[in-house]
């Protein structure tokens, strides 16, 4: 009978030696703190050609993350207020499906670049995410694009 014990205990032993990196004395990773949704969604609605949006952050079961579409004038570049919406997002929570419309139109992030809209495309094309909770400006590449000469 005593041999079970120590069995038990010498298991218990082994456990708390492989869950040492679960301790509350392992150093931890810092903590993401994403801007706040309100936040990026009030910045989405001021980009020039914006005339409203329907974003969201779903949290439905087998989907997490920012969907909707931001609706823009006639004169906007969707291109631009896309990657613009995306940039500005990234600052936020995980997984981005936005979509902007233009009239009958739809934009995508798979038309702005390879790989979009997966993660390590997102840190490709705007750095890494914020990690602190603050807006920052954004400069995305698609605003820079010059219209072919006519």
């Amino acid at each position: 009978m005593t041999g079970r014990p120590t069995r038990a205990a010498a298991t218990l032993m082994v456990g708390a030696v492989l869950l040492g990196g679960c301790s509350p004395f392992a150093p931890r990773e810092p903590r993401h703190t994403p801007v706040p949704d309100e936040e990026i969604f009030e910045a989405v609605s001021q980009i020039p050609g914006v005339e409203s949006h329907t974003l969201v952050y779903n949290t439905n079961f087998g989907y997490t993350g920012y969907a909707g579409d931001v609706i823009v004038s006639q004169d906007a570049d969707p291109s631009c207020v896309l990657d613009t919406t995306l940039a500005l997002l990234w600052q936020g929570r995980a997984y981005l499906s936005v979509s902007v419309r233009q009239g009958d139109e739809f934009t995508t992030p798979q038309e702005l670049g390879a790989g979009l809209p997966r993660a390590t495309a997102f840190q490709e094309r705007y750095g890494p995410s914020t990690d602190d909770g603050i807006l920052r400006e954004v400069d995305p590449p698609a605003c820079h694009t010059t219209a072919p000469s006519q």
